[in-house]
């Protein structure tokens, strides 16, 4: 099972930053996810919220540019993807839905722009390759769709809420060509058969958020892919593992 720092990690934090990233990965992590928004300026930045925290009322990120928002510590996905710099695993969630905020419309327009930037980065594959370490997740169908149509040879996964069918969340990624579902912790320790139901399938399955080993010990149990971690060295201490 695969240790991941969520949002590189959130213990001890800074989330979504290149020290976060190197925290989660020095600790032995087997990768991270982080969260990719885009600037006023067409940039990918990495951030979870739609409004920086302490702003709620404040300009969303969508309007805010690249400088600002540098200015106040969200890093881009550049120096993000220099931080990672090819270890382990990456999973970038794509931060776009209808509803929010900061919706940049059209729905794929940041699924192109972080297409185009994985191109220029050389982390694409050709279809006779093995499957390369980004992966692309969201709970927008609209945005990994647009990545799985690029061709580009890496991964996406759909993510799941908790009030979200899973049996209906693996019927989909295996219909759409898609390669992971992220599913929410609830409903996989909810229901002990969906890793089984998730490998018959041919899907693999990676919950969300894990915030203790003892879930993380009992998500390994039952068979999981992999774990999203807000405190992915103490997950890897706790399951018996080191930093290589």
């Amino acid at each position: 099972m695969q240790v991941l720092g969520h949002r590189g990690s959130r213990v001890p934090g800074p989330e979504n930053t290149a020290e976060a990233v190197d925290a989660a990965l020095s600790a032995g992590a087997d990768g991270i996810e982080v969260d990719v928004r885009r600037s006023a300026d067409g940039d990918l930045v990495c951030v979870h919220d739609p409004r920086l925290p302490g702003r709620l009322t404040g300009r969303a990120v969508i309007r805010r540019t690249t400088r600002e928002l540098t200015g106040l510590g969200v890093p881009t996905l550049t120096e993000i993807l220099d931080a990672w710099d090819g270890r382990g695993r990456l999973v970038l969630e794509i931060k776009n839905q209808p509803g929010q905020p900061d919706f940049d419309a059209p729905r794929e327009r940041t699924a192109r722009a972080l297409v185009e930037l994985l191109r220029s980065r050389g982390l694409t594959r050709t279809s006779g390759d093995a499957p390369g370490a980004v992966t692309v997740s969201s709970f927008d169908w609209f945005a990994i769709e647009a990545v799985r149509d690029a061709g580009i040879g890496v991964s996406t996964a759909f993510l799941t809420m908790p009030r979200m069918s899973v049996s209906g969340g693996i019927a989909y990624v295996r219909s759409a060509g898609h390669q992971e579902l992220h599913a929410h912790i609830s409903s996989v320790l909810g229901s002990p058969d969906v890793p089984e139901r998730a490998r018959v399938a041919g899907v693999g399955l990676v919950t969300w958020t894990v915030t203790s080993v003892r879930d993380a010990d009992r998500l390994r149990a039952a068979g999981v892919d992999g774990v999203i971690c807000d405190d992915p060295a103490e997950v890897v201490r706790g399951l018996g593992r080191g930093a290589a």
